[in-house]
């Protein structure tokens, strides 16, 4: 088969939890012995893992979503366009790369697979938003679902997903979950001297993350534990206001604050750290994910403290890889950072757990249950 790979995320330089995800599931096809082709931002790359790229700018997320997804889109079109006549699957990570395919398909014949980690235009109803934002986001959501109901098969990351989108008419037997993974064998597990006192949250720093709750948390962890460092590793649109809001609340100086690096050196802060965090609300877009941070926290050996959502609740066990403080709660999420900071067995216990639980959600184990789900009877 002629296959087509599609995101919106950076493939190279990686960025976005989706990004290694749609490369895994290219390198699992071509493995299988399909022609791929990739169509991604790449910064000018024109080979990926032997996989030709045809590459484009990405969106600019630090302004209008909305606006720079039209123009990417625009830009997507003029590529697939060029592929369309001669392709057997276009295989697209989120919905945002794939508003032109349901189209498309009115004119062409191909297989459409939507791969979902994330429904896109949920965060745009909890999130802060530009007038022109709230003014379409009803229309914005419709779209994306209508998207998402033109896919001749979907994988979603979480029950909670795959339950959301048939509630939303999507014939059952057209979904598929697979959940996402880490990888191992690149996440460095040892730790250096002074990690005990460190706590970590690793990845973008948007709105749906949470992580002012984590900022807003440390006055309290420091009033018991004023050797506690917290290391912030990764950037996004609200990295400034969460700066700043470390500097109105005195803790900036127990703060390291990295903004966006490449994939392999935002890892390594892993083994500077003993507790990483996911701090997200309790708020529908949210509640049907699990984060790829979850999977690194664990392959790093680090304990998780995390809000109680369901779609981590799907694989977490709380107490024995995991612990939960109430979502949305400053206080609670800083108790249990005192807990943990204090009694050092049970922040190895939850380590050794999540190593244990990670062991599950390896690429090895899971491109493979992508590319199976993705072909169906074409395979």
């Amino acid at each position: 088969m002629k296959i087509i790979v599609s995101t919106h995320d950076s493939l190279c330089p990686i960025k976005g939890g989706g990004a290694l995800r749609t490369l895994k599931a290219a390198g699992e096809f071509k493995k299988l012995g399909h022609e791929v082709t990739i169509i991604a931002p790449t910064d000018g790359i024109g080979e990926l893992d032997g996989i030709k790229v045809h590459w484009l700018h990405a969106p600019k997320k630090q302004r209008s979503q909305l606006l720079s997804s039209l123009k990417f889109n625009i830009r997507l079109l003029r590529k697939f366009l060029q592929f369309a006549g001669s392709t057997d699957m276009f295989f697209v990570h989120n919905s945002i790369a794939a508003a032109t395919l349901p189209f498309l398909k009115w004119f062409y014949k191909f297989r459409f697979v939507l791969d979902i980690t994330d429904i896109h235009a949920e965060y745009l109803v909890t999130n802060r938003k530009t007038l022109l934002e709230r003014a379409v986001t009803p229309l914005i959501l419709a779209i994306e679902y209508w998207i998402i109901g033109s896919a001749d098969h979907l994988i979603v990351v979480t029950k909670a997903m795959r339950d959301l989108v048939i509630g939303k008419g999507i014939d059952p037997a057209k979904v598929s979950i697979v959940y996402d993974a880490a990888e191992i064998e690149r996440i460095p597990r040892e730790k250096e001297a002074g990690y005990e006192n460190a706590v970590i949250h690793l990845g973008t720093v948007d709105r749906q993350h949470g992580v002012e709750l984590l900022i807003s948390a440390i006055p309290k962890v420091l009033k018991k534990h004023a050797d506690a460092r917290f290391l912030i590793v990764g950037g996004g649109r609200e990295l400034w206001n969460i700066i700043k809001l470390a500097e109105k609340l005195g803790v900036s100086n127990n703060c390291v604050f990295t903004d966006y690096l490449p994939c392999d050196e935002a890892r390594r802060y892993l083994s500077r750290a003993a507790i990483g965090v996911i701090p997200r609300q309790d708020d529908l877009p949210n509640r049907i994910v699990t984060t790829l941070k979850i999977y690194e926290y664990w392959a790093g050996g680090t304990a998780v403290v995390a809000s109680r959502l369901e779609g981590i609740s799907e694989i977490a066990e709380d107490g024995g890889d995991i612990l939960f403080f109430r979502s949305g709660s400053a206080d609670d999420l800083a108790d249990k950072i005192v807990t943990l900071l204090e009694d050092r067995n049970l922040a190895a216990a939850l380590a050794r757990g999540g190593a244990l639980t990670v062991e599950k959600y390896t690429w090895n184990n899971t491109a493979p249950k992508i590319a199976e789900a993705a072909l169906g009877e074409h395979r």
